[in-house]
């Protein structure tokens, strides 16, 4: 399998090496569909249907380990966005839902993409269509 590249760590450095965002229009080739993202949290598959509902599996397929959520792409602001339960020590934690808006970047490789949350700036994962 192909390897995830490393991405920089935050929105300024990625700009810096003047990566291509992708546009809302962009986006919009690649979801609905499945990715395969792998991130500080670890790696899964995302599975983003035409309805606006999205799955997130774990790879290691832990028992109880797919969440359902809500996806978008935000034309404005050439984002996208999924909302999901919180999560916390491997389970479901107590206190809702999280929503979190991502600025996308196509990877020097051409093949994969990297993610970082509009809000604070930070990378969030790096992925790929998923085989399918």
């Amino acid at each position: 399998a192909q390897e995830f590249p490393t991405a920089p760590p935050n929105l300024k450095e990625v700009e810096t090496m003047g990566l291509p965002r992708l546009s809302a229009e962009d986006m919009k080739a690649h979801f609905p569909g499945a990715i395969d993202a792998k991130g500080p949290t670890g790696r899964h598959i995302f599975t983003h249907d035409a309805d606006g509902t999205c799955i997130r599996k774990a790879a290691k397929r832990a028992v109880g380990s797919d969440v359902s959520g809500t996806w978008q792409v935000n034309e404005k602001s050439n984002t996208y966005c999924r909302s999901l339960p919180k999560m916390g020590k491997g389970v479901m934690a107590k206190g809702g839902i999280e929503e979190h808006c991502f600025a996308v970047f196509r990877a020097p490789d051409g093949t994969h993409f990297f993610s970082y949350d509009v809000q604070d700036g930070f990378y969030a994962n790096t992925w790929r269509k998923a085989k399918e």
